[in-house]
């Protein structure tokens, strides 16, 4: 298996030339493309450590072919807000989409970011939304109508809350404070008189150093592992939730010149995937939390009666992004109510379960 770690233009011209040169018959290559690194974030350390070699692995020993890995990891050939259409253009052939990146594009897919205070339970989640996906057709559809690529996988994402320097045991304690998030996240905070700050993981640590903002919306494994509990000592679990709401996707001209053996195995593996990156996010949260406790910060866990009247603040702002994404062509209420009750049927117990007109 080789691997090239892709920088500068000149390299870039360099891999699509070398990539446009006849492969050798019985091997395949793919070049995976992700704005994000693999450290520090367990979708991406699941896809690396599981889901790349796995696949290679079983191609190689149920089939006649291999594959080759071309990965271009960290925004060193496209960055996180333009994955979607580097590999819709089949810049890259496989690329990790996160759907709050393209606000515009996949607002719709980017539901289980609109109900705060679900489940933080990333293997729940996960399956939720695998569920939904299946339930509602048009959620894989439109990946290959709309934008050139297969869906293979989903991944998964952490159970958010609150680090800084400020701790909180009732949402009103928040008012007059500054938060620091991203997208969808900022709406979390819609109601309480907080000053939301955009904001992204690189600039975390010097925006709590220098007080730009009292708390980051993030979960635990980030804030550890990028040691944002130097300058922010207060973490506190809200349980905003773990929306899993980005996926691994193919170009479509490229799944449709692989062989089916290999197709098959990709979707195979993608499934197992699912479970082993929300697992380890699990464990993330779980040692971020410990090994932030160890290193001196204080742990608050947020009452779940907070976690109630906190998301009763917020009780329209589902059923408004499931009106938005009707209006965008979507069949926002279908999934947004198939989704609430995929988790219902799985055993979670809203603290506020949200309501669709």
């Amino acid at each position: 298996m080789t691997t090239l770690k892709i920088t500068g233009t000149g390299a870039t011209l360099a891999l699509a030339l070398t990539m446009t040169a006849p492969a050798m018959a019985d091997t395949f290559a793919f070049r995976v493309g992700s704005g994000h690194p693999v450290a520090g974030l367990s979708h991406m350390q699941a896809l690396d450590e599981f889901y790349l070699p796995e696949v290679a692995k079983r191609v190689e020993e149920r089939t006649d072919h291999k594959v080759r890995w071309v990965k271009a990891y960290a925004g060193s050939l496209v960055k996180l807000q333009e994955t979607l259409d580097a590999t819709r253009s089949g810049l890259v052939d496989i690329g990790v989409i996160n759907y709050p990146h393209q606000p515009t594009e996949l607002f719709t897919h980017s539901f289980p970011f609109y109900f705060p205070f679900q489940t933080g339970d990333a293997v729940l989640a996960t399956k939720a939304v695998r569920k939904t996906f299946e339930d509602v057709p048009w959620l894989t559809e439109v990946f290959e109508t709309d934008y050139n690529q297969k869906f293979l996988a989903l991944g998964a994402n952490g159970n958010y809350g609150v680090g800084g320097t400020v701790p909180f045991k009732t949402f009103e304690d928040l008012k007059g404070k500054k938060i620091g998030a991203a997208g969808p996240n900022l709406k979390w905070f819609d109601g309480i008189d907080v000053t939301t700050v955009t904001t992204n993981l690189g600039e975390a640590y010097n925006a709590l150093k220098s007080g730009i903002y009292d708390g980051v919306v993030i979960f635990p494994g980030p804030y550890q592992a990028f040691k944002l509990g130097e300058v922010g000592k207060e973490f506190t679990v809200t349980n905003f939730g773990s929306p899993s709401a980005l996926s691994i996707n193919m170009n479509l001209d490229k799944w449709n010149a692989t062989p089916k053996e290999i197709q098959d195995i990709f979707l195979e593996v993608g499934l197992e995937y699912e479970e082993r990156a929300s697992i380890l996010s699990n464990q993330d949260d779980a040692e971020g939390l410990a090994k932030l406790e160890a290193e001196g910060a204080t742990i608050v866990e947020f009452p779940v009666e907070e976690q109630a009247k906190w998301a009763e603040s917020l009780a329209d702002y589902p059923n408004a992004m499931a009106e938005e994404a009707t209006s965008r062509g979507a069949p926002g209420k279908e999934i947004f109510e198939t989704y609430v009750q995929n988790l219902k049927d799985l055993g979670y117990d809203w603290p506020y379960e949200y309501q669709f007109k």
